[in-house]
């Protein structure tokens, strides 16, 4: 029983990491999403300025540099308008300052759960020299935890799926003890960047990529099957 445990730890950790691991490569390793993005949705046309891509995707790209800790504040300046003006508003840096700290607690969450996952991986490959026997049921409660897992994820997904809108509002709701993420479009560029429609496809990229590598993750623990 206490291996089965040790099993499903292992494999919770593997998951949380992994969908850390799918967000942070969306966000900041994928070349030329952003762009991509803001070209395919035309938002520029959106914005309250006349500012043109490379200025939109400077004061993006730093913004994004600002929410993992590498810059220590939103004084972005771009020029808009034929002017050297700061891109982000008051009510823009309280909300992105609050994002920040959630995405720095999250950076820290992958770190302990993959820690925790790999702690876990080292004593059952310890436990199997001295109990080979109980190899089998390891693989089998790994994979069941993580198909298990992934059921009631996919659920929840397909359910905020349907609603897009609904389930984007309650995910702020839960996460923010504020208001500040209702930005205001008449007064706010940072928000004519990022359409309904860019959480969307950036939500199904991060949950593809997730999934792939939880299911090599399950085709290669399968593989490990020793053969007769």
């Amino acid at each position: 029983m206490k291996i089965k445990i040790i099993a499903i730890i292992c494999a919770l950790g593997f998951m949380v990491s992994a969908l850390l691991t799918a967000a942070d490569m969306t966000m900041y390793h994928i070349p030329g999403y952003y762009r991509y993005q803001f070209e395919g949705h035309e938002v520029l046309g959106d914005l309250n300025r006349d500012m043109d891509m490379k200025n939109a995707l400077y004061a993006f790209d730093e913004m994004m540099e600002y929410l993992r800790g590498n810059r220590e504040n939103l004084n972005i300046e771009v020029t808009a308008d034929g002017a050297r003006q700061e891109f982000y508003n008051a009510r823009e840096k309280a909300h992105l300052k609050d994002v920040r700290n959630i995405v720095l607690k999250a950076y820290r969450l992958r770190f302990i759960a993959a820690l925790i996952c790999l702690i876990s991986l080292i004593y059952i490959i310890i436990h199997c020299k001295h109990h080979q026997s109980a190899r089998f049921s390891i693989r089998k409660t790994f994979v069941a935890t993580c198909i298990i897992t992934n059921a009631a994820f996919l659920l929840i997904v397909g359910i905020a799926a349907v609603n897009f809108d609904k389930a984007f509002t309650i995910f702020h709701r839960v996460l923010f003890a504020n208001n500040y993420w209702r930005l205001n479009p008449d007064e706010s560029d940072f928000i004519n960047l990022l359409p309904q429609s860019f959480f969307e496809q950036t939500a199904l990229v991060i949950c593809v990529i997730y999934f792939v590598v939880v299911a090599i993750a399950v085709v290669v623990t399968l593989k490990l099957r020793p053969r007769n």
